[in-house]
């Protein structure tokens, strides 16, 4: 492992285990619902909430369309020194976004009848469809609080609040599961009682993550917020921003579509006495229910990704990008895989776990959940492809992802299950994923090489790593000149690249190291397609910002000192633009020439 796999390795792994915390969390919150309801009140309850759950689909189309992409934007902004924009970008993003929610809970609450008749329980028995509106009109009604919970995890998290948006969103999904047990199991409220922790649950999630606005940790505070001006591409940026994130949200409109499709097969099965409906619809709950644990593995390595992917794209630094996209799917495959086998071994425990005690009921189950647990590494893979093409600007292979999981196979494969072979419908899983997959990797392995000549042919970058023996320092210069010279840069402006070099790393060698191992400079100097270079130097010091050596705040303003700092201010007062940020406890300078 060479030092720029290290500086990659220590902050993938810095912000990972908040997201698994995180992704584990959810899991048990989804998951609350359908074991409250299910051990109360059997097959009926988990049935009503397998019906209603096409509901969170939809705000998990919305909530990820905004989030995804405007954490991907922010992060991308905050490397580019462009904080006004990033900050003019999320007020924007916030407003857009809760004028959607609070349209979604009117109109949901005025059409509910009509959105249950969508939803599948239009012919259901009487009794499972007065379910079915207890549980949907509290979480339609709460519209707003569930979608701002999605636009402040992404953006905290990728505001340097990890540990923040990683407690906010835990410790909602504690109170969710809590609360269940004592609504639900407790006081008997049953299903309104389910949904109502659910609603509970979110809002104290969305309170705690709140208060990153005043903390200060990040960009993102509410006195910064009022006074941001962003510039005249702001729309150009929300734009895109939506762009990124629809391009995968996307997807959950059509698992919307196949919960629908897939509850109605099996009922209408059901009904020409194929399958009992009943049963087959309640195992579908719980096998989606167990996906939201096995896939949130996968999901919690991506989102881990993303914002260091994004990072490391503005930076154009290539070969972290490779690096990382190889240890998310290393690590993500080991830990899936195990999940994905204790799930399997577990297949019977875990059906008693959500009510399913009926003899039928469990032999349907412990034949769906191993089926199930095969397509997961499948399903794995492309989650994380997904992220990863999301933050490096391939949005369209992003978007290409999404419609081979979906359209092209879930759909299809779903209806014909359903359809012919209502016994052997979970096969679906494992046919679908493993198909996704394989068509995702050959269409990136065609675009694959053209995106990679053509990014090294518009913009050229060098890129070098050095640790605290300045020594290294006279080969790094070395190859800044022949880039420059190979670039026929003007002898004046390579002069300030090869100045800001030198007394950024210098002063950085001299008093930011501290003298202990592992303690390096990666350095990426890249030729932007509007012309101007782009020097990014990140290092694995304690915090310093070689901005306050001109503000006397650093040491005693030794004579050595005086110099250096007259060195950093000659190369911020000649560069277009110098921006100093500590993203993920690495220090990161970012200067434009």
């Amino acid at each position: 492992m060479n030092r720029q796999q290290f500086i990659c390795r220590k902050m993938f792994f810095q912000v990972l285990w908040p997201s698994l915390i995180a992704a584990m969390a959810l899991s048990a919150a989804n998951m609350a619902d359908a074991v409250a309801v299910g051990n109360r009140m059997g097959e009926s309850g988990l049935a009503a909430i397998g019906m209603v759950t096409p509901l969170y689909m939809l705000y998990n189309v919305v909530g990820f369309g905004f989030s995804a992409g405007g954490g991907v934007t922010h992060s991308r902004l905050a490397a580019a020194g462009r904080e006004d924009d990033a900050l003019a970008h999320f007020r924007l993003l916030a407003a857009w976004l809760l004028a959607a929610s609070f349209l979604f809970a009117l109109l949901g609450n005025l059409l509910m009848r009509p959105l249950l008749a969508l939803l599948g329980a239009g012919n259901a028995q009487p009794e499972l469809r007065q379910l079915c509106e207890e549980y949907a009109r509290p979480i339609v009604s709460a519209a707003p609080i569930f979608l701002l919970n999605f636009l402040f995890y992404d953006l905290v998290r990728c505001d340097n609040g990890t540990e923040l948006a990683t407690l906010g969103f835990s410790v909602g999904c504690v109170v969710d599961l809590l609360l269940n047990i004592l609504f639900v199991l407790v006081l008997g409220w049953g299903v309104p009682g389910s949904a109502w922790a659910t609603v509970i649950a979110q809002t104290v999630s969305v309170v705690i993550m709140a208060t990153h606005f005043f903390r200060g940790n990040g960009i993102l505070t509410f006195k910064r917020l009022r006074s941001a001006k962003g510039n005249a591409h702001m729309a150009y940026e929300i734009g895109r921003s939506l762009r990124i994130g629809f391009s995968t949200s996307a997807r959950y409109v059509f698992q919307f579509l196949f919960l629908m499709l897939g509850n109605r097969l099996l009922l209408q099965a059901g009904a020409r006495g194929v399958i009992n409906g009943e049963i087959y619809v309640a195992v579908f709950d719980v096998v989606m229910n167990v996906s939201y644990l096995a896939y949130g593995i996968y999901q919690a390595f991506s989102d881990t990704m993303q914002p260091l992917a994004a990072t490391f794209s503005a930076e154009h630094d290539r070969a972290s990008l490779h690096y990382l996209l190889e240890i998310a799917i290393r690590y993500g495959l080991l830990i899936g895989t195990v999940v994905g086998a204790m799930i399997c071994l577990l297949a019977k425990p875990v059906s008693l776990l959500f009510g399913l005690s009926d003899k039928d009921a469990l032999a349907v189950s412990m034949q769906a959940i191993p089926i199930f647990c095969l397509s997961t590494p499948f399903a794995g893979i492309t989650i994380i492809l997904t992220g990863f093409y999301q933050s490096t600007g391939q949005e369209r292979l992003a978007s290409l992802a999404t419609t081979f999981r979906t359209i092209v196979f879930l759909l299809p494969v779903t209806f014909a299950a359903g359809l012919f072979f209502p016994h052997s419908f979970w096969w679906l899983f494992l046919i679908s994923e493993a198909g996704a997959l394989f068509t995702l990797i050959v269409k990136a392995r065609l675009n694959g090489r053209h995106t990679q000549r053509q990014a090294e042919r518009e913009t050229p970058v060098f890129s070098a790593t050095m640790d605290q023996d300045n020594r290294e320092l006279g080969q790094v210069l070395e190859g800044v000149t022949a880039f420059c010279e190979r670039q026929e840069i003007p002898m004046k402006q390579a002069m300030l690249i090869e100045l800001a070099v030198e007394e950024l790393c210098v002063v950085t060698q001299e008093k930011a190291f501290t003298g202990k191992p592992d303690e390096y400079i990666c350095l990426t100097l890249a030729k932007e397609q509007n012309g101007d270079y782009v020097l990014h130097i990140r290092n694995s010091a304690p915090y310093f910002n070689p901005l306050d050596m001109r503000m006397g705040r650093v040491s005693a303003q030794s004579q050595d000192e005086l110099l250096d700092s007259v060195g950093v201010l000659m190369v911020r007062k000649r560069a277009k633009d110098f921006h100093y940020r500590n993203y993920q406890g690495f220090n990161v300078m970012t200067v434009t020439m």
